[in-house]
């Protein structure tokens, strides 16, 4: 699917169909953005090749990992009359922490932008900025434009922290107010594997961003700079925030080895004490069972002598642990 979008001082907003643009003037007074998802390999191509002209290596790019949904990592190429831009964006999984990334890749110029996906669905990034575009969005340039769709995905970060905040309240109440677990062990390796990884990519943009907010290039004008700056401080927070979650999540995997090997000794420690009591107790009912006769063992009261000499060990043992604080 390409959905092409032009605005030009005479005629406003308006949508072509893409069997209607031929050729694009770099210098001409209309504004035009194209976002490409689902397209043939074919139609992209002539596309970006033919219409605009653009540098094979960048449409290699832009393109090849559209059809199996993996992501390239994000980049910035200046080629003097357009920026290549390459941005991971993600989509949140249902309400829960877990989410999956797309490629975006972007062609910025004087007067286009052109956005190539792979993010499937109805929430895409088209879908979602395309509702808040305006006659004054298009007239302020294409520049606008990609910081309005790059403020959106780094806005989408939010919700997934607030989900991994949920998370990590709800790993530490089980680790201390119920008995930890397997399900729990695996929780908390989930939720540490998911953080790396979008640490990792919130970390790519940021650099991406900071090149943005330099006004290194012409296409981006000194006053949309300060809004790329203020999307910049934006994932920066985020990425603070990660790292935060990050560490405090590596925090609950020691606790919870803590947990699991002071339940251990516990353990082990009790079946030390039984252990240790039952050796001496072993050692009188061994002496009384030797198959020699010696004068207690003759007479009819000898088992009541060896039971009550086995419950004196034993409580005299315990006595003992617990003066020493054993136990």
């Amino acid at each position: 699917m390409i959905n092409i979008i032009r605005y030009s001082p005479d005629k406003g907003i308006e949508e072509i169909d893409p069997k209607n643009l031929k050729t694009w003037d770099y210098e001409c007074t209309d504004n035009l953005w194209i976002d490409i998802y689902g397209a043939t390999a074919a139609e992209s191509q002539e596309l970006l090749s033919s219409i605009f002209g653009f540098h094979q290596l960048a449409i290699e790019d832009s393109l090849k990992y559209l059809k199996d949904h993996k992501v390239h990592h994000p980049k910035i190429d200046d080629f003097d009359k357009y920026l290549f831009i390459v941005f991971n964006g993600i989509s949140q999984e249902g309400k829960t922490f877990k989410y999956k990334i797309f490629s975006l890749s972007c062609f910025l110029g004087h007067n286009f932008l052109i956005t190539i996906h792979n993010e499937p669905g109805e929430n895409s990034i088209f879908n979602t900025t395309s509702t808040i575009l305006s006659e004054r969005s298009f007239r302020k340039g294409p520049d606008y434009i990609l910081n309005l769709i790059l403020d959106e995905i780094v806005d989408r970060y939010y919700p997934i922290l607030d989900c991994f905040e949920t998370e990590t309240d709800s790993i530490e109440e089980e680790l201390f107010k119920r008995v930890p677990n397997s399900t729990t062990l695996q929780k908390i390796l989930n939720a540490k594997k998911e953080l790396i990884r979008l640490r990792r990519i919130s970390s790519y943009q940021k650099e991406v961003l900071f090149k943005l907010t330099r006004g290194d290039s012409d296409l981006i004008s000194q006053e949309e700079s300060v809004y790329y700056r203020n999307v910049y401080d934006h994932l920066v927070r985020v990425t603070d925030t990660t790292e935060s979650y990050r560490d405090y999540a590596a925090g609950m995997l020691d606790s919870y080895l803590s947990i699991i090997n002071n339940r251990m000794n516990e353990i082990m420690k009790f079946l030390t004490i039984i252990a240790t009591i039952m050796l001496p107790l072993s050692l009188v009912a061994g002496i009384f069972g030797m198959n020699f006769e010696f004068p207690i063992s003759q007479g009819q009261s000898g088992f009541y002598v060896s039971i009550v000499i086995m419950v004196i060990v034993a409580v005299g043992m315990i006595l003992y642990f617990n003066k020493r604080k054993w136990i």
